[in-house]
């Protein structure tokens, strides 16, 4: 039998693109509807966004802009947390009194996507445009550290003698940092380099020169504000097909929760010439926030002929995506094994991530803590669906050695381990920190904490919708279980299940989800 041949396509003339329907793109913007500004000293925690037109939203090309400004008194500076819009608690999404989304404890799991799933470079370009990253030099950058020989040849620092010590020179600048370390976020060294450890006779804050040059980026003054572009992470919001709000009478509503006040970042009391100033409380408010959607207006003709086709699925429209679930749990600061329970009931669990954080450090006015994920000496993980172990022998991350196969696992939740395209925000020195605060006082601490875990449950590797492992039929508990080592007190675990999430649009204007 003679096969049939077929034209490549730089020689296939007849394949040429169909014509598109007449239509115009168009920019509106949606401000709240119960106030102007938002606050937890005092004011409104909740900011609540009706989003409703006769036209269809591409939510991918829409975001969320706001300012943020500090509240605190003259001469106390706030530095924002990295990666991620930190004043973010909760993102809720409902339509007509239905909630459609719900994710929790939500600027984490943003820092979490941005650091797994952007280069460093896209992040210190894109990110500090948006306002969510700012390159800095932190104190520890401008000082230097004793190390031994062998660490100084294979980092390429200066060397030299200062009190007996051999010392590094400043790091590259091409690694990211936060804003700033914990104990010295505003602070500079003043004169020249010193060795070993800073002290407060070094960690003085910077010349006038200093305070305008070198933290100008990093810090928000007193009374000033900084404008923040935030592309929301969100099953509904991230759909490649269209949303139809010409179809719903009610369109949907965002509802942001804003977070504890020392969760934004740190705020610290700085004074030219003065000894490292202290962390104080931070105050700020959020204002100007609008949803800047962009919007396509079609034909009316389009308009007939997709209520035709509404008619015809039983009165129905369903457009997919995928939705995040939010679970924590504790384990105490001893070495042993601990359950944490995840009662996810959903009808196909695609992936699950884990992240980890000294319980301590949340909430409080010396940490940062929604782009914090330390490895809380982690050994080894497992997850249980049922009486079903998944994977069959635990996941080995203990140690410097051991993290390899942690992070296979975890790119192939992400469904990326093929792929030889993809980059990560951070490297193999960003997952050891175990539980230390970012006091500025090593390298190690001020540098990233960037230790995830995660486990990839489907099966065809996102070609299907509800092809994850159904826990809702036959309501299966899934339980995360794991082996630490000793911390230094209570570790909080914060895990997000990854689900499907198949939105229906009814004919009647209405909306609902099943996940």
């Amino acid at each position: 039998m003679e096969e049939s041949r077929v034209h490549p396509p730089q020689v296939n003339y007849d394949n040429v693109l169909p014509l598109a329907v007449e239509s115009r793109s168009n920019r509106r913007e949606f401000l709240p509807v119960n106030g102007q500004s938002f606050s937890n000293a005092g004011g409104s925690t909740i900011c609540r966004i009706d989003v409703n037109a006769d036209s269809m939203l591409d939510a991918t090309h829409s975001y969320l802009e706001c300012d943020i400004r500090n509240d605190a008194a003259a001469t106390n500076f706030l530095a924002l947390e990295q990666f991620t819009p930190a004043w973010i608690q909760r993102l809720r999404i409902e339509s007509g009194g239905v909630v459609i989304e719900d994710i929790n404890e939500y600027s984490r799991l943003f820092s979490m996507l941005s650091l797994c799933q952007c280069p460093k470079e896209y992040i210190k370009n894109n990110y500090s445009n948006l306002g969510l990253y700012k390159e800095q030099m932190s104190c520890v950058q401008q000082g230097v550290q004793p190390v031994d020989a062998g660490e100084m040849a294979s980092s390429g620092g200066s060397t030299g003698q200062a009190g007996g010590a051999i010392t590094k020179g400043t790091p590259p600048t091409t690694e990211l940092v936060y804003n700033m370390s914990s104990e010295c976020v505003i602070n500079g060294i003043e004169g020249d380099q010193v060795s070993g450890v800073p002290t407060a006779a070094n960690l003085n804050n910077p010349s006038a020169t200093g305070l305008a040059n070198v933290h100008a980026l990093s810090r928000i003054a007193s009374g000033s504000t900084r404008k923040m572009c935030i592309p929301l992470v969100s099953g509904f919001l991230n759909m490649d097909r269209y949303i139809p709000l010409i179809m719903m009478n009610a369109g949907f509503t965002i509802e942001l929760t804003l977070c504890d006040a020392n969760r934004i970042g740190i705020t610290q009391t700085e004074t030219a010439g003065a000894a490292q100033g202290v962390q104080i409380d931070s105050a700020w408010t959020i204002s100007n926030v609008r949803y800047i959607a962009h919007l396509i207006d079609m034909d009316r003709s389009f308009y007939d002929r997709l209520r035709m086709v509404m008619d015809g699925a039983g009165g129905v429209l369903q457009l997919a995506g995928q939705t995040y679930r939010h679970y924590s749990g504790l384990m105490d600061g001893a070495g042993s094994q601990y359950t944490i329970s995840l009662p996810a009931r959903v009808k196909s669990v695609k992936s699950i991530f884990g992240t980890f954080i000294a319980s301590a450090q949340v909430g409080v006015n010396t940490n940062y803590d929604s782009s914090v994920f330390q490895s809380a000496d982690l050994q080894s993980f497992r997850f249980e669906i049922g009486s079903v172990r998944y994977p069959q022998t635990d996941v080995q991350c203990n140690g410097r050695d051991q993290q390899s196969q942690r992070e296979a696992e975890l790119d192939k939740a992400f469904g990326k381990i093929g792929d030889y395209q993809h980059q990560k925000a951070y490297a193999q020195k960003h997952t050891l920190n175990v539980q230390d605060a970012r006091d500025g006082e090593t390298w190690g601490k001020s540098t990233l904490s960037s230790f995830f875990v995660g486990y990839d449950f489907e099966a065809f590797n996102r070609v299907l919708l509800e092809q994850g492992i159904d826990t809702a039929s036959r309501s299966l508990p899934i339980n995360f279980i794991a082996t630490k080592g000793l911390t230094a007190g209570q570790v909080r675990a914060d895990f997000y299940v990854l689900c499907d999430a198949i939105f229906y649009i009814n004919l009647d204007g209405t909306a609902s989800v099943s996940v």
